[in-house]
């Protein structure tokens, strides 16, 4: 016999239920000890539905067929009457055509009238006139309106509360506490919600709360970085304050006590690079807060990182240094007692250490190769191991990667056979070339411009790498790219 009765949500109950649609689900709990047994059973539920005292007006319904064990669902077979009471009754049926009996019929009457909005009063924070303040809590009333008898729960909300939920008491009210969490106009919103679980339109209401900040002022605005600063914290509008809880930045809070008139100061010494934030809370003798005020501080340290010459890069637009000609670097100190120098050329993954001199200055000599620009990163370092700020510089060199060309194999062409490779000098002076084919052995060939044969083993496609040679300068790499047939 099917069980567990429900209407739109609401499981049936010994005095009836209310349904706040006209357009309710139907739903009952089936099995059959068939279920698991017989691959071929199937359950149909049958449901029946009449206004009380109608027999008459009776309309049974069957549901989609069910295969094992579950609930049928079934909409109502039309728009149902608001106001009008109805039972219903639901009866299984099997495969085989076994039917069981008919469930315990289920009363319920649909009312779709939405209870009135509700009203909201409060002592502590009135609609007209400002009180109370940021941490202090007060007591809100909701009430039933317009007569409403089936209210059951007002539901509210309001910033820093959330959503809740809370039953009428039996005189239409309720009171709740809120306690605002910041000063100025805030608002809850209340609605409340009948029997069958309608919500009326919503209330709101709006109540101002007071600023309680005290005011807060910086008594020492010039002491520099690591140095204390003095602070002076002077009542708002709301008096009687005995204490205040101070803190610099997320630091614990301190207790200071305040004098008869409610002032106090305090002493607090950032020391982080940026922005500090100290903010202070007073406190009456009965613990009620005050709303926080808060100040900021900017710590801001003179620059430890070094700087970095060269007297390989003038200004004045003479040409950079070649690339592969060794260049000379001198790192200056952004902070005193540094003892040494760390740096790289390729962004940090292979450092160098240079020593400092008795004037916290280094000079080193490098030699920049294969690409025509500089990067460089150093910072200094102290005896204890205090490191600087990363200076990050660099430089555009002068390329002069050589030219190459081939009758037989042309850039990005297609060739076969053996081919001649002609290296032509992009700088004057050049000696020689190194080159290889396919990262092979290193040839050399010597003289301003050269003429190389070359004959491939295999096909497909061949980089040709050639560097030219002016004295011990070795240039940029010219890379040509060719397929062998």
């Amino acid at each position: 016999m099917p069980s567990s009765l429900s209407v739109s949500g609401i499981t049936c109950g010994d005095k009836g239920i209310f349904i706040g649609t006209p357009t309710p689900e139907f739903v009952a709990a089936l099995d059959d000890p068939d279920f698991g047994v017989n691959p071929y059973e199937k359950v149909t539920a049958t449901f029946a539905l009449w206004p009380v005292g109608l027999p008459g007006q009776r309309v049974e319904w069957p549901a989609t067929p069910l295969t094992s064990g579950g609930v049928a669902r079934a909409a109502a077979p039309a728009t149902l009457t608001n106001g009008v009471r109805y039972r219903f009754e639901v009866r299984a049926t099997d495969a085989a055509g076994a039917k069981s009996l008919w469930s315990p019929e289920c009363a319920f009457t649909i009312d779709t009238t939405t209870p009135h909005a509700p009203t909201v009063t409060s002592t502590d924070y009135p609609a007209t006139s400002q009180a109370g303040g940021p941490g202090i809590p007060g007591r809100f009333t909701f009430a039933v309106a317009g007569a409403d008898t089936d209210v059951v729960a007002f539901r509210w909300s309001a910033v820093g509360a959330g959503l809740t939920e809370v039953p009428v008491g039996r005189t239409g009210k309720v009171t709740v506490e809120f306690t605002p969490t910041f000063y100025g106009t805030n608002i809850i919103t209340v609605q409340a919600i009948d029997r069958t679980l309608n919500r009326s339109a919503a209330t709101t209401y709006a109540f101002v709360v007071r600023n309680t900040e005290p005011r807060l002022t910086d008594l020492t605005p010039d002491a520099g970085p690591g140095e204390p600063h003095t602070f002076r914290v002077v009542p708002g509008s709301l008096g009687g304050l005995v204490s205040y809880d101070y803190r610099l930045n997320d630091e614990p809070a301190q207790t200071v006590a305040a004098a008869a008139d409610g002032t106090a100061t305090f002493v607090v010494t950032p020391t982080a690079p940026g922005r500090n934030t100290i903010s202070v809370t007073g406190h009456t003798a009965t613990g009620v807060p005050t709303a926080e005020a808060s100040a900021v501080v900017y710590v801001v340290y003179p620059p430890t990182t070094p700087t970095v010459t060269s007297p390989d890069f003038p200004a004045d637009g003479t040409a950079p240094p070649l690339v592969g000609q060794e260049i000379t670097l001198v790192f200056h100190p952004g902070t005193p007692g540094v003892t040494e120098y760390v740096w790289s050329t390729d962004f940090g993954a292979t450092e160098q250490v240079a020593p400092a001199g008795p004037d916290g200055t280094a000079t080193v000599r490098y030699t920049p190769r294969d690409f025509p620009f500089l990067p460089l990163q150093v910072r200094s370092r102290t005896a204890d191991g205090s490191e600087s700020e990363i200076a990050e510089i660099g430089w555009d060199l002068t390329s002069h990667a050589p030219q190459v060309s081939s009758p037989q194999y042309p850039m990005w062409g297609v060739g076969s056979g053996s081919g001649e490779f002609t290296f032509a000098p992009a700088h004057e002076g050049v000696t020689g070339y190194d080159y290889s084919f396919n990262d092979g052995p290193v040839e050399t060939v010597d003289g301003e411009t050269s003429t190389i044969t070359w004959t491939p083993e295999t096909t497909g496609w061949v980089m040709l790498r050639v560097h030219e040679h002016v004295g011990d300068i070795v240039s940029d790499v010219t890379e040509y790219q060719f397929r062998v047939e």
